[in-house]
This record gives C-alpha cells, structure tokens and sequence, in this order.
C-alpha cells in the first residue's frame, strides 16, 4: 500500500498535535518543568536579590492554563484532521501560526534582551519545526482517498 503525499501529511500533523498536546499535558501537571518551551518563570527571586528589569515570574495557575490550551487546541485540531481534513487543515494551520509566533517572539527577545539570556536554538527549532509540520496540510495540494469506508489514507 502507498500513501499519498497528503495522507503523509495529515499524519504528520496529527503527529505534531499530539507533541503538541503532550507539551500542554507536561505544562498542566508540572508549570515549571517546560521552562523552556514555555517561557514560564520559576520561583521569583527572593527579596533584595533580583534586579528591577527583571520579569515577573508567572504563576501555576498561568502555566496550567497553557496547558489546557495547549492540550485541547492541539486535540481538537488532530480530531478534525483525522475526520474532516479540509477543516482541520485549517485549524492546524492556525495552530501553526501560534507556533510560528511564538518563534518570532523568542528570536525578538534574544536580539532585544542582549543581557544574561541568549537565544534557546533548541527551543526555536522545535517552535519552528512543530509550525512547518502542522502547516503541511494546509499547503498540500493532494487528496484523501476513502477506500471501501475504512478510511485509509492513500
């Protein structure tokens, strides 16, 4: 059996949105442990220690609700891909362009916060990588192909 480029995709996306939502589910249960992915503060410095350009540091509850986000747009995204594709093509590129932002916000931070923090390559890759997989559908010219109801992709 060969797949087509465009089932090829949506499974690719479907992929990225479960990353996606494994990201969120990471983020619900433990705020500070995608620190990374995130850009969620830790524990504020204490007392006299920090300085006053500093950010403040977000709290649970704003991590936990990225996290929902994360976990239900991703979810509802992979859901439509899997049952009507042209819709979720298009909500999975607009999770795309979440991704694609949050990319461009990091790389301006790193040019604009020349101090302590320097640019997270990795962090950026994967923003980048997660955007141009779920963005895949979308731009994908071919068809899905229902063979005798089973709904294989080919």
């Amino acid at each position: 059996m060969t797949i087509s480029s465009y089932g090829l995709s949506l499974i690719l996306a479907i992929i990225a949105c479960v990353i996606g939502g494994a990201l969120g589910g990471l983020t619900l249960v433990r705020p500070g442990s995608v620190l990374g992915l995130t850009a969620l503060g830790g524990d504020p410095p204490p007392a006299g220690e920090g300085d006053g350009d500093a950010p403040p540091a977000a709290s649970p509850t704003e991590g936990r609700a990225l996290g929902g986000l994360l976990i239900l747009s991703h979810a509802t995204a992979a859901l439509f891909l899997g049952y009507q594709s042209n819709v979720g093509a298009a909500m999975a590129f607009a999770l795309a362009m979440a991704w694609t932002g949050a990319a461009l916000g990091r790389a301006v931070s790193a040019l604009v916060d020349k101090s302590k923090e320097r640019l997270n390559l990795a962090s950026l890759a994967f923003e980048v990588m997660i955007a141009v997989t779920l963005s895949l559908p979308f731009f994908n010219a071919g068809r899905l192909v229902v063979l005798r109801g089973h709904g294989m992709l080919v």
